[in-house]
């Protein structure tokens, strides 16, 4: 028992905890300001007073304006990773470009990306956060799809998974990028019907 008569364990409080609910703040002040005003409004300064957090407090949980962007990007495309174990090749690989098509089409995370791509050319931090947190993770998926299915005999084994995942996904950000075509929901199984046309093993 403490002096006051309380005892010494901590009471929960209802609610999320502080520290969540400022992490929380922060990469919604993120996605805002990337909204806003674009990229060059992101930085850590503004991001803490949107938040109404400390800049201290943004900086012990990320490195760099990169990262807080990414985390925040990140954190409303999570679905776009999910693979269903009793789906096909085909199926499974459709999912994928469906679900980034969509979420490029139908929400501000296109928006947001196409900006991110951007000032990644001229920033490195941007680059390497990108690259991990954005990239690096799709890509392995389409990967293991891929070269489970090369193993399975389902694809030619001379297939390389790594060129087969940037012929899927490449058009999906090219049109992302440049506009000249829409994101329309038949561009994922036309992408993966003509890949897996070409890369079929002859029986």
């Amino acid at each position: 028992m403490t002096g006051d008569g309380r005892d010494g364990a901590e009471h929960p409080r209802r609610g999320r905890p502080r520290s969540e609910r400022a992490r929380a703040a922060v990469l919604d002040a993120a996605a805002e300001l990337l909204l806003d005003g674009g990229i060059d409004a992101v930085t850590m300064e503004a991001i803490a007073a949107r938040a109404q957090v400390s800049k201290a407090t943004v900086y012990k949980w990320w490195p760099t304006r990169a990262h807080v962007m990414l985390e925040s990007f990140f954190e409303r495309s999570r679905g776009t990773l999910a693979v269903d174990p009793a789906d096909s090749l085909a199926e499974a690989l459709t999912k994928q470009l469906l679900a980034l098509v969509q979420l490029f089409r139908d929400t501000c995370s296109g928006p947001q990306l196409a900006d991110l791509i951007a000032a990644a050319q001229a920033d490195p931090d941007i680059r390497a956060a990108l690259d991990q947190q954005w990239l690096r993770p799709r890509r392995e998926v389409a990967l293991r799809l891929l070269a489970e299915a090369v193993a399975r005999g389902e694809l030619a084994p001379d297939t390389d998974p790594a060129t087969a995942a940037d012929q899927l996904f490449a058009p999906v950000y090219h049109r992302l990028m440049l506009r000249h075509e829409p994101l329309a929901d038949q561009l994922a199984p036309t992408l993966v019907r003509q890949l897996l046309t070409g890369l079929t093993a002859t029986r």
